[in-house]
């Protein structure tokens, strides 16, 4: 590797690439203006000549053109001023990365291709000043050092062969060249190590400039369904998310941030991932997680981490609570239920406008058992509904006269061929919603019919499990399979809007979980995030990876063995604690032992740490194994905390909490999941806690948050 400080040809690049950017914000801001005078004026012509009170089908459609219309000038406007907000960010680091590539048939001269976070393209020359990071050329930095070289066309299934005769690395800083580097490694080491010894600053980073082959393979995959397994600190979290940003850009035409979906372990980590896609170049995407899914069906429910409470605390073969959530998340247990909704059977009866018969019940029950199409229950319902509608439809056509007259006299007034259908309409809306409520039958029903079943077949005692469910406020697997029932009948419907989901922390999730997603979001494909190292609880987790592939059985299954986060030294200790570690190594970014302090009073000992800190230490993560331990702490540290709060606000970090911020974050290590801190510290070190398999799973998380120092408390 040969390092530049000044490179003539370089700083005269840099210079007339800042130029055409400066040239293309100037041309851009001068239309911005005109664009933001038209919207204003389209608007007020709209108001101006639209009339206040709609009297016919003309005046609709004057407002419908008058409304499309702003449409068209605001998407214009919008659409400006976000091509100005990215090249504003360019201005900043225009590039990042250069590759000379000398294509297979064309030997003559190389081409230069610079790298960067957007394209940066000539209309007049039309070529590409900068490639955006994701175009397919740019896989050529990520997965090669200098020689033989080839990337794919998505899409094409072609191959474009040829030499990489040079690969530079830059650090671009407000439009100042810093330095440059040459190398023929894939990433260098040294840009790499320089970026994972940066503090935090409370957000994840991304890692365009970075990104290692593996990493990089698993981003570009063409596979519609894709599971990415790897341990700690390997980046599982930066490829999901850097793969959705190359979707969107990949797929454009089909693919908009409106049809993709995150789901986040907890809001916390929501925080901390938030503002990553559009720091990528996209629109922001929306960020879901179960509760959120549960709070729109009217169920009151304990959350995930009141039952990660109960199980830490209440395990052991005769507690009914834990010996219940393990079978009411069982494939088993599930596979039955299923069975039990799918073969769920009404009665039916003729079905009647006043006095005249429009559907009999025996044709009903026909159509419902017939096995010759899809047979789910919501599939059923759907059916018998359209053959009733459309029976009310040949009716009302074939009757429309006698129908007027016995309107006229039930109401003893007149009425217009229009009111006459909607009456009608009225009626039959009745019977569709009667018989749509008949056949979709009662989610407590049916699930206490099955936990009756299932503790005569497994022999169990039912009268918790029977209790539970009467509770006002339901167990958060309760709820869970009451929401699963209502899908698998019909009555929570499919969201085939949705077409991409990342799913982080996937070993979390309960098959239960998994079963939702798939049945409620079956247009969707899915990009799965999973470390079963860190499955802490048996009962709920997924602990064997074999059973995610099984759960993902088409997607394309990628390994990252390598883990970045902390350094060697914590990165060491930690995999020691494993008998089955699945980390080949790690990077050899190097720092302080972790330390074992003991102490008498961890509250002293833990403030004595942090006055140690350096201050660009801006996350401090101080993990303990239960919420009720992290409460108890945080109460007793806040006194002998610092007045005002300094230099790093304390705060305690709980299941409901919504920002991850620069500070002291005292929490449970269930709260943890995927985030990290320049420095962590774990009170009650050697406790009975971090004893067994679990335990030592436990202390594994919470040693893997650490960036740079780690203290065990004992």
């Amino acid at each position: 590797m040969h390092e530049y400080m000044q490179d003539e040809k370089e700083i005269s690049k840099l210079s007339n690439v800042t130029q055409i950017i400066l040239d293309k914000i100037n041309i851009l801001g001068a239309g911005l203006e005109g664009k933001r005078k038209e919207v204003l004026e389209v608007r007020k012509e709209m108001w101006r000549e639209a009339r206040i009170v709609l009297r016919d089908f003309d005046d609709v459609a004057d407002l419908t053109i008058f409304a499309e219309d702003v449409a068209r000038h605001e998407n214009q406007y919008a659409a400006t001023a976000k091509e100005l907000t990215k090249l504003s960010k360019m201005l900043d680091s225009p590039y990042f990365a250069r590759i000379d590539f000398i294509e297979e048939g064309f030997e003559d001269e190389p081409e230069e291709i610079y790298i960067g976070r957007h394209s940066l393209f000539d209309e007049k020359a039309n070529a590409y000043h900068v490639y955006d990071w994701r175009a397919p050329i740019s896989s050529l930095y990520y997965d090669h050092g200098v020689g033989q070289a080839s990337f794919a066309v998505p899409g094409t299934g072609a191959v474009i062969n040829g030499q990489l005769v040079l690969k530079r690395q830059y650090q671009i800083e407000k439009g100042k060249m810093l330095y440059l580097f040459d190398n023929d490694m894939a990433i260098d080491d040294e840009i790499l190590r320089m970026e994972l010894s940066k503090a935090s600053d409370a957000h994840i980073k991304t890692i365009i400039n970075t990104i290692q082959a593996d990493q990089n393979r698993a981003i570009r995959a063409e596979a519609s369904h894709v599971l990415v397994l790897g341990a700690a600190g390997s980046g599982k979290t930066s490829v999901g998310l850097h793969r959705l940003a190359y979707l969107l850009y990949r797929e454009r035409a089909n693919l908009t941030s409106a049809k993709v979906r995150i789901f986040s372990p907890s809001p916390i980590f929501a925080s901390y991932i938030e503002g990553i896609i559009p720091a990528l170049g996209e629109d922001d995407v929306m960020n879901l997680d179960f509760p959120a899914l549960l709070a729109g069906h009217r169920l009151l429910f304990h959350g995930l981490y009141h039952q990660i409470e109960h199980l830490f605390a209440e395990s052991g073969e005769n507690n009914p609570h834990c010996t219940w959530v393990h079978e009411k998340y069982s494939p088993q247990f599930l596979d039955a239920l299923e069975e039990l909704v799918a073969s769920n059977s009404p009665s039916f009866e003729d079905v009647y406008f006043y006095k005249d018969k429009i559907c009999e019940a025996n044709r009903l029950k026909d159509l419902y058992q017939d096995r010759t199409t899809s047979s789910t229950l919501a599939s059923k319902t759907s059916r018998i509904l359209g053959l009733v509608n459309q029976a009310y439809v040949e009716y009302f056509k074939n009757n429309r006269r006698s129908i007027s007259q016995l309107f006229d006299s039930i109401h003893d007034d007149t009425f217009n061929d229009g009111e006459i259908q909607s009456k009608f309409d009225e009626e039959k809306n009745i019977v569709l919603a009667d018989l749509k409520n008949r056949l979709q039958p009662s989610a407590r029903r049916l699930y206490e019919r099955h936990l009756r079943a299932w503790a005569r077949r497994e022999k169990l005692d039912s009268k918790f499990a029977r209790d539970a469910l009467r509770m006002e406020k339901l167990y958060y697997e309760d709820a869970l399979i009451l929401f699963y029932i209502d899908i698998l009948a019909g009555k929570v419907p499919q969201d085939k809007s949705v077409k991409h989901i990342l799913l982080d922390e996937a070993q979390d999730l309960s098959h239960l979980q998994h079963r939702i997603l798939r049945k409620l979001y079956t247009a969707s494909h899915f990009t799965v995030l999973a470390d079963t190292n860190q499955a802490l609880y048996p009962e709920i987790n997924i602990t064997d990876p074999d059973v995610l592939k099984s759960l993902y059985p088409q997607a394309e299954v990628f390994a990252l063995t390598k883990s970045y986060r902390s350094t060697y030294e914590i990165n060491r200790f930690a995999a020691g604690l494993l008998k089955d570690s699945t980390i080949d190594g790690s990077f050899a970014r190097h720092g302080e032992e972790p330390v074992i302090v003991s102490a008498s009073d961890p509250t002293r000992a833990c403030m004595d740490i942090l006055a140690e800190f350096p201050e660009n230490f801006n996350t401090v993560g101080i993990l303990l194994t239960t919420a009720k331990d992290a409460a108890a702490f945080y109460d007793k540290l806040r006194k002998v905390y610092p007045k005002g709060n300094t230099p790093r606000p304390l705060q305690l970090i709980s299941g409901e909490s919504q920002d991850f911020k620069p500070g002291v974050m005292v929490m449970a290590v269930s709260l943890a999941k995927g985030l990290e801190f320049d420095a962590v510290i774990c009170p009650g070190y050697g406790s009975p806690v971090f004893d067994g398999a679990r335990g030592q799973k436990l202390l594994y998380l919470i040693c893997t948050r650490a960036l740079h120092r780690l203290y065990l408390l004992q």
